[in-house]
């Protein structure tokens, strides 16, 4: 069960809440999520509850976007140097999705510093890579994660070490 947690305004597209959900049973906790406009560009940004780790897709089919979720963080964990099993165990965790309202200021805060620092860096880039711009999103380090960066939790929380040298 994954507990996908959209802003009041993404909600309005993908359609309504579910008014007291479960608890995600995933390594990475729940995830947040919001829309992101960057000039002509639509995208949805989330983040992981536990981890802070960020995925990034485009924002054009959001009625869809329980269902097309999953893969899209499938592909930013095998960039970070996941196993296929790991990255296997996490997607059949979330086998059910459901869409709730978020509950957590510190990871709505979280996902506007994202939204600031991706409107700069993605300004002029027509079509971006956006498992390339979440991993690299992925290691800026986080306030609430204390001493830590969002790579380097998400591979903790799931069992993994480090497979390179240095950030």
């Amino acid at each position: 069960m994954l507990v996908l947690r959209c802003t009041q305004k993404l909600l309005k597209r993908v359609g309504p809440p579910v008014a007291d959900p479960p608890a995600s049973t995933t390594a990475l906790g729940g995830w947040y999520a919001q829309p992101l406009a960057i000039g002509r560009q639509r995208y949805v940004l989330l983040v992981s509850e536990h981890s802070r780790l960020p995925v990034m897709m485009p924002g054009r089919d959001v009625r869809h976007l329980a269902d097309n979720f999953p893969a899209a963080l499938a592909q930013v964990l095998a960039a970070l140097g996941v196993p296929a099993a790991v990255v296997g165990r996490e997607l059949d965790a979330a086998g059910e999705i459901v869409i709730a309202r978020t509950d957590s200021r510190s990871l709505l805060g979280t996902l506007n510093d994202f939204s600031h620092m991706l409107k700069w860096q993605l300004w002029d880039e027509p079509a971006p890579d956006l498992t390339v711009e979440a991993v690299r999103l992925s290691r800026t380090p986080v306030g609430p994660l204390g001493p830590g960066f969002p790579d380097e939790v998400a591979l903790r929380l799931l069992g993994c070490e480090r497979r390179w040298a240095g950030r």
